[in-house]
């Protein structure tokens, strides 16, 4: 069963090799990917990289001004997106073992489009678990800052208007439902008077 996403992903394609690119293209799931760009070397990526943000970075090695290992783990170090590299087959295990721990998915090569398209399906899936679980982490953060707040107000009219925190509790959310406002709207009014 596929999963239907809303999301349009976008993914660089570091590679030289114009067939590879054909391949690449051929394994992208239809319909999910709205920014598709190829770079040809470790050098002209990077700079791509400093100018948006990709969710896949798929690597062609070796490439012209490096292997592409010491780029695929730079990529790692400094941005959040999936990355696959493509390794020539002779030293695929080798450096899979190298970048296995960190999430890098390996494709031996010569690859097929079926190969890469279920590490790029595999990648999406994960970046899509990871939005919901990041979606959860700011909810929860709004949250406890909203509770922070609330808390601090009730503070000021204990301490100012001579209130039980059950009366300020009992004030703020009064004013909140009479003004059609959020309990944090209110306490921030509180906060700053």
């Amino acid at each position: 069963m596929a999963v239907k996403s809303k999301k349009d992903y976008s993914i660089l394609i570091v590679s030289s090799s114009e067939q590879f690119n054909t391949i690449s293209k051929k394994a992208l799931p239809p319909g999910r990917f709205a920014v598709t760009e190829i770079r040809k070397s470790a050098s002209m990526a990077k700079r791509e990289l400093l100018e948006r943000h990709y969710d896949i970075v798929l690597i062609n090695a070796p490439l012209p001004d490096e292997l592409g290992v010491d780029f695929a783990m730079d990529v790692f170090n400094r941005y959040s997106c999936g990355i696959i590299i493509a390794i020539p087959g002779e030293i695929c295990d080798s450096i899979t073992e190298r970048l296995i721990d960190y999430g890098i998915v390996t494709v031996a090569k010569p690859s097929r489009s079926i190969a890469l398209s279920r590490a790029i399906r595999l990648l999406l899936a994960m970046q899509e678990r990871i939005s919901v679980a990041e979606k959860k982490i700011t909810k929860l953060e709004d949250k406890m800052e909203e509770l922070r707040i609330v808390s601090r107000a009730k503070l000021v009219l204990v301490e100012k208007k001579g209130m039980t925190e059950e009366d300020a509790q009992k004030y703020i959310l009064k004013q909140a439902m009479d003004r059609g406002i959020t309990k944090r709207a209110v306490a921030e009014d509180i906060l700053d008077n």
